[in-house]
């Protein structure tokens, strides 16, 4: 498939920029200051990958990064690409009163009962309709596999193997994780990872989803899956920890038909509350993050819908095909200042964007200059909050440290959380 045709004309400049940075390299493991540094040109550097990002002809192998080796060489321990490529490739219990915006809740059942339609809790149903977890249509927000044992063999998760699946006529595949402690009369969240250009669902497993899993309340009451990309409007079959080119081309709704296909086994097998289910995403990913909001938002027209997302310095076009927001979702985004492969300012108006639909006073977030500053957008509705982290650093999903500390996945985690 010609890759140029899932393009618009709007994205050439950032194409053709991106272009040079993903073919720099294919994973983004983790480096002691996250991964900015930078590999001189013409020559192999050790540590990261320049901060003018990938040039033609060199990839980088290793490190959390920044975008790429440098013309001419080879990165070791450096930078993991997750930009675009030329051509297209880019990187409790529920309150009374009424539902939410959209006709759902606006999070999740917490502890103490259930939402009416019948969530499981454990103390008494809200009345009044679907506050903050309950379902606002009457019905449960618990999934089918709830009260049963799955049917997805043990074998096959929580070990990094790929599940095969079928979407959109295609033989797909997804990687699956489920809480050690998995009972299931308890509905989990449910989190999708997608990875960025020339990564993979083995490198999201090994990089515990984009760290959350790090986390010890996340691991024990989230189930991850980290759906597997595509090449030229082919699946990707690669077996090691990322594969060049793979990513998300909007092929007719290919990669959201296997969002649906992916999300409804995952339903049917385990217990789910459907109102907790978020994404999150870098680079390519990111867009993909941005994607999922956009078609299959809670309270829209599908079977399922995500509560929240998070994305690590994406871009809104790359994924979006013919789609436009339209519903509030609980939004996070960070962007590097320094992101040479996908514009800082692009990161920005996604946040922008959700402010508005989520009811927000816009204010253009503070631009850092040392460390980190988080921005959270007031006047929000309840429920739909929008946060934007602007770090000093370039194309990556694991910004500089702080303590010695990788702080997004916290950041991230507080959104997820909440609900």
């Amino acid at each position: 498939m010609n890759r140029a045709r899932f393009i618009s004309p709007l994205l050439v400049s950032v194409a053709v920029a991106c272009s040079l940075a993903c073919s720099a390299g294919r994973e983004f493991e983790e480096t002691p200051n996250g991964g900015s540094g930078g590999a001189s040109s013409g020559g192999a550097a050790s540590g990261g990958a320049s901060s003018g990002g990938a040039a033609m002809g060199g990839r980088a192998s290793g490190g959390a990064a920044t975008g790429g080796a440098t013309a001419g060489g080879a990165a070791s321990g450096g930078a993991a690409t997750g930009g675009a490529a030329a051509g297209g490739a880019a990187s409790g219990g529920a309150s009374s009163g009424g539902a939410a915006a959209g006709g759902r809740a606006s999070g999740g059942a917490a502890s103490g009962g259930a939402a009416t339609g019948g969530a499981i809790g454990s103390g008494g149903s809200a009345t009044g309709g679907a506050g903050a977890g309950g379902s606002s249509a009457g019905g449960s927000s618990l999934s089918a596999g709830c009260g049963k044992a799955p049917t997805i063999a043990s074998s096959m998760y929580n070990n990094g193997n790929p599940i095969s699946i079928t979407a959109g006529n295609k033989q797909r595949r997804y990687i699956l994780s489920v809480p050690s402690n998995y009972d299931n009369s308890k509905p989990y969240r449910l989190v999708i990872a997608w990875h960025q250009l020339d990564g993979n669902d083995k490198q999201m497993y090994s990089q515990n989803y984009y760290w959350l899993k790090d986390i010890p309340e996340a691991a024990s009451s989230t189930i991850f899956v980290a759906p597997n990309g595509e090449k030229n409007g082919t699946p990707c079959t690669g077996t090691g920890n990322g594969e060049m080119s793979c990513g998300w081309p909007d092929s007719g709704g290919a990669q959201i038909a296997l969002a649906d296909a992916v999300v409804e086994q995952v339903l049917q097998n385990f217990c789910v509350d459907k109102n907790k289910i978020f994404a999150n995403g870098w680079s390519y990913g990111g867009s993909m993050s941005y994607r999922t909001a956009c078609s299959r938002p809670l309270g829209g027209s599908g079977t399922w819908g995500v509560r929240g997302i998070a994305i690590y310095n994406g871009a809104a076009q790359l994924s979006l095909g013919n789609c436009s927001p339209s519903k509030p979702v609980a939004f996070y985004a960070s962007h590097g200042t320094n992101d040479n492969v996908l514009g800082y300012d692009g990161g920005v108006s996604m946040a922008q964007t959700y402010a508005r639909l989520n009811g927000c006073t816009w204010m253009t977030p503070t631009r850092a200059t040392g460390n980190k500053v988080c921005t959270n957008v007031m006047g929000c509705m309840t429920g739909y909050p929008v946060e934007f982290c602007s770090f000093v650093g370039q194309h990556t999903p694991d910004p500089p440290r702080e303590g010695g500390q990788r702080w997004q996945p916290q950041e991230v985690w507080k959104l997820f959380s909440q609900f």
